[in-house]
């Protein structure tokens, strides 16, 4: 009951349960809440059935011909029962509103009908929320609520691999731990950037602005046409973060196996060169090939890769 109660506390849109008059912990006589079945046999669920917009006679002629055995003691003590936030309620019993079910979302929410998966998707909602950096990211690429959201999911749609899918997180929160970082925390003898040597070594310029990582791109894209026809201009937003204007989950795919490739190279302190990504993206290729072999899912490694073709 306990579990109930908050599911619907935060998940609901209208709270209609909060102006039910019986077993109502914000409605006591004596100390206690109540249950009159000759009134709730009458069809007076709500605080709005008290009828707050007359007084105590006049309210007590009208319900004194719906219910019986009542008497204008009984009447007038439930109606002083009811704190004032809950007075001015306008909710009218319906069958709608007294079965078992709730709107969620503005949307119908049948509590017999959904399933355990349906209640899950609710409950992770709320734990599931856009990190601090978001708003970093939104303000330096002028992003969208929807391409937040669809910039952290899309490594879970192009990538099964867990360190993939990790290293890009640590990219969007910022949380790679380049010169500059570790020289402010006294770990580095200078913030200048392993590549050039001649900028503070911040994200973007490690991943894009450096002259060697320019170099790198370009060649990227180069290797992007031969194996694919399709020409392709990235820009910064496309480096960090990927490709959002359009599905070309591949491409994004390559992306992200080349920011890796950056920061391996950055960490081994060696230049890029196009042809270290290339031998980094063929053996994950074949990697794939193999598994796909073993588990007889080839069909999928082809939807895969069905628009690269290795030179």
């Amino acid at each position: 009951m306990q579990w109930w109660s908050d599911f619907r506390e935060d998940f609901a849109s209208n709270k209609d349960w909060n102006s039910i008059i019986w077993n109502n912990k914000e409605i006591r006589v004596n100390g206690s809440p109540v249950f009159y079945k000759n009134y709730f046999d009458s069809d007076f669920f709500y605080v709005s059935d008290l009828l707050f917009n007359l007084n105590n006679t006049e309210s007590f002629d009208v319900i004194g011909k719906k219910i019986r055995k009542t008497n204008f003691l009984v009447w007038t003590g439930l109606r002083y029962s009811v704190p004032n936030y809950l007075r001015n309620n306008i909710i009218i019993a319906t069958p709608s509103t007294t079965s078992p079910i709730l709107a969620i979302d503005n949307q119908v929410f049948d509590v017999m009908e959904k399933k355990s998966k349906q209640y899950y998707s609710f409950l992770i909602s709320k734990k599931a929320q856009l990190p601090s950096a978001a708003s970093k990211l939104q303000k330096e690429f002028n992003f969208s609520l929807d391409q937040l959201k669809q910039l952290f999911i899309l490594p879970h749609k192009v990538t099964l691999e867990p360190y993939v899918r990790a290293f890009q997180y640590k990219l969007l929160n910022s949380i790679l731990y380049t010169n500059s970082k570790l020289y402010k925390i006294g770990y580095s003898q200078h913030d200048l950037c392993t590549f050039c040597k001649s900028y503070p070594e911040k994200l973007n310029h490690l991943l894009y602005s450096c002259s060697y990582s320019k170099a790198f791109w370009g060649d990227f894209e180069l290797f992007w046409f031969s194996g694919t026809q399709k020409t392709i201009n990235l820009t910064q937003q496309d480096v960090i973060v990927g490709v959002l204007s359009r599905s070309c989950p591949l491409l994004n795919y390559f992306l992200l196996v080349a920011r890796i490739y950056l920061w391996d190279c950055r960490r081994n302190q060696i230049h890029p060169t196009i042809n270290g990504f290339k031998a980094k993206i063929l053996i994950k290729y074949e990697t794939e090939n193999y598994i796909g072999r073993v588990n007889k899912k080839m069909e999928f490694l082809r939807v895969k890769w069905a628009n690269f073709q290795f030179s």
